[in-house]
């Protein structure tokens, strides 16, 4: 295990979007966890994430002033932390910290709010835990699993059928390309989102 002050480069966040598992917790001390896209901007470097109103991530990223990003290659975990709320055994609060991080997470870094414009968090890297340093290659049921969680959230919101194709499209690249955990991720996908005999329907 490393621990460091964080360059996010070491973390695997580079320039773009890279998905990961906001922890944060409420001044109740509750622990939530849900998937979020850090945004790298290639020309300056600097780092910040959209949170928008209504989310539990928004209002204790507020409050705390925190946010910890957790890199984890679980799919399973990105289904239930978008659609539900994980145990809180899956959480740990290491040294003290405020803010949890997730127990299974291959790294993680803590950030600070340095600055909110509108939807907007600036992000500042203070902490960061490197527990081990096996690489990985892309597996495509991995990723399917992650674009069928945006497509989930978009139907919800818009309940535009176009995204139950979409969602359908990924599930079949998860059942040959992906491993068990990835089909008990979709599986788990539809039945949390309530949409299992429409998306089922239109693969």
């Amino acid at each position: 295990m490393t621990t460091t002050q964080p360059n996010p480069d070491d973390f695997g966040i580079r320039n773009g979007i890279t998905e990961v598992i906001a922890t944060t917790r409420s001044d109740s001390g509750v622990p939530n966890a849900a998937p979020i896209g850090i945004i790298r901007d290639g020309d300056r470097g600097s780092l910040c994430v959209r949170l928008f109103p209504g989310s539990h991530t928004r209002e204790n990223a507020i409050a705390s002033g925190e946010i910890v990003a957790n890199i984890t290659r679980d799919p399973v975990q990105y289904v239930e932390s978008t659609f539900g709320d994980l145990d809180a055994s899956a959480f740990d609060f290491p040294d003290g910290m405020r803010c949890p991080v997730l127990k299974n997470a291959s790294a993680w870094i803590l950030f600070e709010i340095e600055r909110l414009k509108g939807n907007v968090f600036e992000l500042a890297p203070v902490r960061g835990v490197i527990r081990g340093t096996k690489p990985f290659a892309i597996n495509r049921g991995f990723n399917a699993v992650i674009e069928s969680l945006v497509h989930a959230t978009r139907y919800q919101l818009t309940r535009d059928s176009k995204y139950l194709d979409w969602i359908g499209h990924y599930g079949r690249i998860v059942q040959v390309c992906g491993g068990v955990r990835e089909k008990e991720a979709i599986a788990r996908l539809k039945e949390l989102a309530g949409f299992a005999g429409l998306a089922e329907a239109r693969q």
